[in-house]
């Protein structure tokens, strides 16, 4: 594995997600779970991207797409978390989680503007 903290990060990340969601409710683990999941994977896959290209323009563009990404990725565990798939202590793990992962992607983001 690339040795770039943030991959680190959602790695670990992911694996927790994995986790937390073999408990959700069968009805909501093929929906809603599996969305999240698919959407943390294509995260990785643009961070990846970006950190594997030279042209500055090309990374910014992959790093806003993860960006967006991760901000829906938010979006679906606070509503997996008001549609009781979450427990709370799950989910106030998972975002405090995701805010470090933002922090350090809004960071590589500013550092290329």
């Amino acid at each position: 594995m690339l040795d770039i903290p943030i991959i680190h990060l959602l790695y670990d990340f992911y694996k927790l997600w994995h986790k937390v969601s073999l408990n959700f409710p069968k009805s909501r683990r093929y929906t809603l779970g599996q969305i999240c999941g698919t959407d943390l994977l294509l995260l990785l896959k643009n961070i990846l991207a970006a950190s594997a290209t030279k042209d500055r323009k090309i990374k910014l563009e992959k790093l806003r797409q993860a960006s967006i990404k991760l901000d829906l990725i938010k979006i679906l565990i606070r509503l997996a978390k008001d549609c009781d798939c979450l427990q709370n202590k799950s989910y106030l793990e998972l975002q405090s989680k995701l805010h470090g992962i933002g922090k350090m992607l809004g960071g590589w983001i500013k550092s290329l503007e």
